[in-house]
C-alpha cells in the first residue's frame, strides 16, 4: 500500500481532496520482476476530478519504474534493463519532447 502522510492539494485547483478508494498498479523493476502497488484514488472536493497518488518510484503512464527509465536515459549504451529497443526509443522520444 502506497500512502502519503500529508493532505494533498488538488493539482487542478489547489483545493483539498478526499480519498475515494484504491486501485492496483503494476511496475516492472530492473531485475525484470513485476511488483504490484495499491495506489490511493483521490477526488477533488471542489471540481470532483479524480487523481491518483503516485510515489516517486512510479512514472505516470509508464510501466517501468523511474529507476529503470532514469538509468537508460542517463547511460544509453551501458544498461541492463529488460526492455525492447522500441520501448527504449519511445523513452528517449518522450524525454526529448519534455525538454
Amino acid at each position: 500500500m502506497v500512502r502519503g502522510a500529508a493532505r494533498i492539494p488538488s493539482p487542478c485547483c489547489g483545493k483539498d481532496m478526499s480519498i475515494i478508494g484504491t486501485r492496483k498498479r503494476k511496475s516492472k523493476e530492473r531485475s525484470g520482476e513485476t511488483k504490484l502497488y495499491s495506489i490511493r484514488r483521490l477526488s477533488c472536493d471542489n471540481c470532483s476530478k479524480i487523481h491518483h497518488e503516485l510515489p516517486d518510484l512510479l512514472v505516470p503512464y509508464k510501466r517501468y519504474s523511474s529507476e529503470c527509465i532514469e538509468l537508460v536515459l542517463s547511460n544509453p549504451s551501458t544498461h541492463d534493463i529488460p526492455a525492447d529497443e522500441s520501448t527504449l526509443y519511445r523513452w528517449f522520444d518522450w524525454f526529448n519532447s519534455l525538454i
